[in-house]
């Protein structure tokens, strides 16, 4: 989607390697991109390491378990302190993670099932 964003036009790819599964589409909707262009002013791309440090500031600082697409807003905090420095930013969605999976990327257990939905 980032790059169909870029684009200005839907754009396809033959194959998402990512962790963040959630927002792995490798085919826009051509109506959510149009959606998107209207009220995004940006969008960027994050490194896996981005995301699982976001997972694990959430999990350690908040208490609350997500699914690595949910911790793209962290990621791209963490990649660009100086972008949004000052600001106030509150993003976090999604609690569909598989806990096995969680456990291997994350490498730490909750603990009395805090933050799982």
């Amino acid at each position: 989607m980032t790059r169909s964003y870029r684009q200005r036009h839907v754009v396809t790819t033959d194959s998402a390697h990512t962790i963040a599964d959630g927002v792995a589409g490798r085919r826009p909707i051509p109506a959510a991109l149009n959606d998107l262009l209207l009220v995004a002013d940006d969008a960027v791309l994050v490194q896996e390491s981005s995301i699982l440090a976001g997972m694990r500031m959430l999990l350690h600082h908040a208490g609350v378990v997500v699914e690595p697409s949910a911790a793209l807003g962290i990621a791209a905090i963490l990649e660009d302190r100086d972008r949004f420095a000052g600001r106030h930013v509150a993003i976090m969605c999604g609690s569909n993670v598989n806990m096995d999976a969680y456990h291997h990327w994350i490498g730490a257990t909750p603990t009395g099932g805090e933050g799982l939905a």
